[in-house]
Parts: structure tokens; sequence; C-alpha cells
């Protein structure tokens, strides 16, 4: 290779856009988080929140802050759950800006248990999604809870 070709090269590594490291646009970013919900992958879920993210489980009686607090609630042990997904149900997608997204509506945790027993919880979330400056987009503000029954 040519010196000049090989500076040509390097002015276009340098020039060319960073290259997003997550969710390309919000709906995405939904599907990856259910995806990584249903592996009980902590670190994995983790890397979907913006490094202060604050998370309302639906399972926890107080705040979750930060990756590492996110990565161990999503990395548990569920007691007696063999497998766990979750289906979106209705919700809503709302662009706000070019750079803040806000999904809500209802989405059902899925558990199957050894014997193959299957349970759900029908549930509400609330999602404030953020594109940083790679192009990514990540969740920095989660709200989830338990769909309250009927009267």
């Amino acid at each position: 290779m040519t010196r000049g070709l090989a500076i040509l090269l390097l002015l276009a590594a340098l020039a060319a856009p960073a290259a997003a490291q997550g969710p390309v646009d919000p709906p995405a970013l939904l599907r990856a988080w259910a995806e990584a919900y249903a592996t009980n992958d902590g670190p994995r879920a983790a890397a979907l929140y913006t490094e202060d993210a604050r998370l309302w489980g639906s399972v926890s009686r107080e705040q979750t802050v930060g990756h590492a607090a996110i990565a161990r609630y999503f990395g548990r042990a569920r007691p007696g759950a063999a497998q766990i997904a979750v289906r979106f149900g209705e919700h809503g997608l709302r662009l706000l800006s070019a750079d803040v997204a806000v999904a809500s509506g209802h989405y059902t945790f899925l558990r199957r248990n050894a014997e193959g027993v299957e349970s759900e919880e029908p549930s509400r979330f609330s999602m404030t999604m953020l594109r940083g400056a790679d192009g990514a987009w990540r969740i920095a503000d989660h709200h989830s809870s338990r769909l309250p029954r009927e009267r």
C-alpha cells in the first residue's frame, strides 16, 4: 500500500461517524430490552440503560439506580422459574425530540417452571429513552408495576 493511500484511509476512518454501540431507534431498544430480559443476564440488560438510569422495578420496593444496581436487579435468580420472557401488549411510543422518546403501555411477564407450568404477570410500564452521542438509544428512566386486578 502506498503512503498516500494509507493516509487517505486513515483520514476517512477519522471522518466517519462513530458506529452506534446499541439499538439505533426506540422500537429496536424495546426489542433488545425484551431479549435481554429473557436471558436473565444482568450486565446485558444494564447495557441498555444510561449510566445514571433509574428503574422502578415491579418487584422492588425502592428505585434501582445505575448500571451496577440494574445489572444485579435483572441478573437475580427468579425462584422456581426455568424460563422467563416478556411480551409487549398495547403500548404507545412518542418521539418527543430527535434525542428523547417515551414508551408506555402494557407488557406481560411470562414464566415457565421446570415442570413446564406457565404463569403470567400482566404489568404496565413507561420508559424514557435518550439517544447518546454514539447514536444509540438507551433507557434513562423505567417504571414497571403489576396491573391491578379488576374490581
